[in-house]
């Protein structure tokens, strides 16, 4: 763990104040969730998901990613199958919550997946309602990419800007996620391609396309195919067959 820290500082410190890295608790701490008898449901069945079955292309997050199981299905399966998908989403989860499922589990992966997405952090920004700093947020965002760089040694991250919030670009919770966006943005890992896809979820005015959000936060079928569509040329260039 102490490696962990150590190489997320190095990574990030140029784009962060001494302060924040001082406050507590750090957000690169694990924290399990394991109380909530559904995340553990969910979390156990995504373990054996791992365990069973071969991983090509694993996506990690929250209820975003989770929910690829509902409103994304049909893209799911049109566009992912063929390179065996899974899915390590849990609705309600922060960095240091998917931390510990990284940790805890071991990832005990029947293949090592080719290709990691990661797409985490809103929860932060929601729970704190926009108070904790974008920068211990990016903290723990690098943090999940680089335990999978340290558990997966041949795999490719690709991870992914925080999607936009609320319906238009005053949206004060989305401008703290573009803060944080920005942040992670500048920073370098091996084997992790930083990309922001963010532009194809709106309009020109910045406000959300109709139709691809039920609550301005999560996605209809029609948005979980502009996902689909955005990342399909990462998978298939890191899961060749």
């Amino acid at each position: 763990m102490k490696n962990i820290h150590a190489l997320v500082l190095a990574c990030l410190a140029p784009c962060l104040a001494l302060s924040v890295l001082a406050d507590a608790p750090s957000p690169l701490s694990p924290i399990s969730r394991e109380g909530t008898k559904s995340w553990k449901d969910r979390y156990d069945q995504q373990v054996e998901q791992l365990r069973n079955n071969p991983c090509g292309v694993l996506f990690l997050g929250d209820s975003i990613t989770d929910y690829w199981d509902r409103g994304g299905k049909q893209a799911w399966d049109k566009m992912f199958k063929p390179y065996h998908p899974c899915n390590f989403g849990i609705s309600g989860d922060q960095t240091t919550n998917l931390i510990y499922r990284i940790t805890h589990s071991g990832m005990p992966a029947q293949t090592d997946p080719k290709l990691c997405i990661v797409m985490i952090g809103t929860n932060n920004t929601g729970h704190f309602k926009g108070g904790e700093d974008p920068e211990k947020t990016a903290i723990g965002i690098l943090g999940v990419a680089q335990h999978l760089l340290v558990r997966f040694p041949d795999t490719h991250v690709l991870l992914l800007g925080i999607f936009p919030r609320g319906s238009g670009p005053q949206d004060k919770l989305r401008q703290h996620n573009d803060k944080i966006n920005a942040i992670v943005a500048q920073c370098k890992l091996p084997r992790t391609t930083y990309v922001n896809i963010n532009k194809r979820f709106l309009d020109s005015s910045g406000r959300l396309l109709p139709g691809i959000s039920r609550d301005n936060l999560h996605f209809t079928e029609k948005g979980y195919a502009i996902w689909a569509d955005a990342v399909l040329p990462y998978i298939k260039k890191y899961c060749r067959q």
